[in-house]
């Protein structure tokens, strides 16, 4: 008996950890990028765009959206596509707004090269919520 429940638990534990990789990988390669684009990269080596739109929040709406997507759609295939409609925008709307200003606030005191802008900030949410009304308007179509 403990036997079996001991082979039940390894392969519960694996089952649990390949899952949770395979689906967040991808995330936490785009969170990366992000933090090395926004951070990393002095904004002097950043190419000038043509005048007439703000491309910076643009790249930053862009940016955020691909990355509240991404967490959305692993998010819902790592739960079989019945997740948590709460824990489901936690992650693809609450998470990625609260690292967008994470990274406003490291750009103001610990990347001199760059600058924090509430503009940018609200192009992050704007993005993240874009993109969790587009996922949970798909979701209710689905259903």
């Amino acid at each position: 008996m403990m036997l079996s429940l001991s082979r039940f638990k390894d392969f519960y534990l694996n089952f649990i950890m390949n899952s949770l990789l395979r689906y967040s990988i991808l995330p936490l390669i785009l969170g990366l990028l992000i933090f090395i684009l926004t951070c990393l990269i002095s904004s002097d080596n950043i190419p000038g765009m043509p005048e007439g739109l703000q491309w910076d929040k643009i790249a930053h709406f862009g940016m955020f959206f691909s990355l509240s997507a991404v967490i959305m759609y692993d998010y819902y295939k790592m739960h079989n596509k019945a997740p948590s409609r709460s824990r489901w925008i936690f992650w693809g709307l609450i998470v990625p707004v609260f690292y967008g200003g994470l990274i406003e606030l490291l750009q103001k005191h610990f990347f001199a090269s760059r600058s924090a802008e509430w503009g940018d900030w609200i192009a992050d949410i704007a993005g993240s919520l874009i993109a969790t009304l587009l996922a949970l308007i798909i979701l209710k179509k689905k259903r």
